[in-house]
């Protein structure tokens, strides 16, 4: 019985296979600011920083909140406004990916976020799609939020 009981204890430990697939999270800009400070300033200004506030009685709305916080319904992104308050608005990583591996390791190109990667138009119409944004051109409009990535980083 003694056996039993000691190999049960000991068993799951010796079979739970390491994490081979490092998971990313979301940041929040205040973290992006420390090395993108212009970018931040310039994004602070503009009304994506002020998507959630523009929410009002609809905060809690889960087919709101996707399209103003940043993460929300992913893994590591906005859950309520008490929980992960910095990540209110839609933010740096909404459009360019979570940002953890990037921030870990800003000098590694392999760091950095998904979004350098991807078509921005088809991360635009997400939201600003036909039902809401009618109106919305993205030629017209990514001029407004368009941004130059500057090759050396502050320390």
């Amino acid at each position: 019985m003694r056996i039993l009981i000691i190999l049960s204890i000991l068993i799951p430990i010796i079979v739970i296979p390491a994490e081979s697939k490092e998971k990313l999270y979301y940041i929040g800009s205040r973290k992006c600011r420390l090395c993108h400070f212009d970018y931040f300033q310039g994004w602070e200004k503009d009304l994506h920083a002020m998507a959630f506030e523009s929410l009002r009685r609809m905060k809690d709305n889960p087919y709101c909140l996707k399209c103003h916080t940043t993460g929300y319904g992913e893994p590591g992104g906005f859950i309520s406004e008490k929980i992960t308050p910095q990540l209110r608005g839609v933010q740096c990583e909404a459009c360019h990916g979570p940002g953890s591996k990037h921030k870990e390791n800003p000098t590694d190109p392999n760091s950095l976020p998904v979004g350098t990667h991807i078509d921005y138009k088809t991360v635009c119409i997400q939201c600003h799609d036909q039902n809401w944004t009618p109106q919305f051109d993205y030629e017209k409009y990514k001029k407004r939020i368009e941004h130059k990535v500057k090759k050396e980083i502050k320390k």
